[in-house]
Formats: structure tokens, C-alpha cells, sequence
């Protein structure tokens, strides 16, 4: 993405987000991501830095966004907040860490959109330490016919939709790369989104 499709993008992000919201509870949702999290926290596709003031128990937040438009609104909200949040310009795919380095990782409606599923789940679990856990809110390919209905649909969708790949089978693959998995109730939206969900928070904490 360019500099300046970047930079527009950024411009309408918060705006979109926050009309999004209306169709669920968005502070709460956050809270239940992020607010109970401790020690040394990475949010990966960290966006504008619309969690940032759900960090209730964190030592340190380290947000990874590779689009600089994003990085220059999230860097402006940095002012007064608590705790310390270190910005880094850097993919999910290839994270500036060493292994272990981290408590516990964030991402949200990130696995949708990355072009590497798999390389973001291994660079997570090696991140992390044993046992830290990835605490997300995002949505996954559905069952039956509307699964199907986004398979059929998912190449379209992504050239629409940002990247977007409704068919996304992110739990399973959570799994497969050495995570167990503990979903929420399903998050509903309303307007309930046609071609995509559905939508959980939860936790992936690495064996």
C-alpha cells in the first residue's frame, strides 16, 4: 500500500470504526480483550490505537503497524496514556523479537487480512512465553451453506474489502501451531454482517 492511500485510509479509520461499533457494545468488547491483560503485552495490527485506552493492567504495550498512515494517527493519541506504549513499524509475518519475549499478544479482525496466516501464528507462538496467550477478537469462515457461500465469495471480498478473507479457518490453524483455543459466545453484530462471521473473542494460549 502507498504512502498515500495509506495515509487516507488512516484519515477515515476511526470514523468507520466508530459507526461499526454501533452494531455492539465496542468499549466493552475491548475491556474483554485487552483490560485484563498484565506484564509485557504486543498488539499486532495495532490500527490507530483504538485499545489503547483499555490497557487497564498492562507494564508495557508494544504496537506493531506496518501502514504509516495508522502508526502517525496512533502515535498522536499516545499523550497521557497508561501504560507506556512503544509503536514499531513491522508485519506479523516477520516480528523484531526474540523468542519468549512477550506475556501476551493481541490482534483484532487482523487474521482475516494478513497474506500469511500460518507465518503470523508461528511468529506469535514464538514470541510469546510458554504459556502467555494471544487474546483476540476476530471472525472465521461459518458452516453449512453460508460457509460455502463465503468461499465462493472470498476472492471477490478481498479485493473489496481491504484484503479481507471471509473463509478464514484461523481457530483450526491456531490449533494446528501449537495453541489451545478457548472461545467466547459469538459477539453479535447488528446489523448482522451478510458475508462474514461469525465473530468471537477469546484466548489462544500457547502449549
Amino acid at each position: 500500500m502507498n504512502s498515500r492511500v495509506s495515509y487516507m485510509l488512516a484519515r477515515q479509520y476511526d470514523r468507520l470504526s466508530e459507526r461499526l461499533e454501533k452494531g455492539f457494545d465496542g468499549p466493552r468488547l475491548r475491556t474483554t480483550v485487552v483490560g485484563d491483560l498484565t506484564g509485557r503485552v504486543l498488539e499486532i495490527g495495532a490500527g490507530t490505537g483504538r485499545n489503547l485506552p483499555y490497557y487497564r493492567k498492562a507494564d508495557h504495550v508494544v504496537a506493531v503497524e506496518p501502514s504509516a498512515g495508522m502508526r502517525a494517527r496512533l502515535t498522536g493519541k499516545l499523550d497521557g496514556v497508561v501504560p507506556t506504549v512503544e509503536v514499531i513499524d513491522a508485519t506479523g509475518e516477520q516480528l523484531p523479537f526474540q523468542d519468549g519475549e512477550f506475556d501476551a499478544a493481541v490482534c483484532s479482525l487482523l487474521l482475516c487480512m494478513v497474506d500469511d496466516l500460518d507465518g503470523v501464528l508461528r511468529e506469535i507462538h514464538r514470541i510469546l512465553k510458554p504459556g502467555g496467550a494471544l487474546s483476540f477478537f476476530e471472525h472465521v469462515r461459518d458452516v453449512g451453506r453460508r460457509g460455502r457461500a463465503q468461499d465462493l465469495t472470498s476472492g471477490l471480498l478481498r479485493r473489496v474489502q481491504f484484503g479481507c478473507r471471509p473463509n478464514r479457518r484461523s481457530f483450526e490453524r491456531m490449533e494446528a501451531h501449537g495453541f489451545d483455543v478457548r472461545l467466547s459466545d459469538p459477539v453479535r453484530i447488528k446489523p448482522k454482517p451478510p458475508l462474514s462471521g461469525p465473530y468471537f473473542t477469546g484466548t489462544a494460549r500457547r502449549r
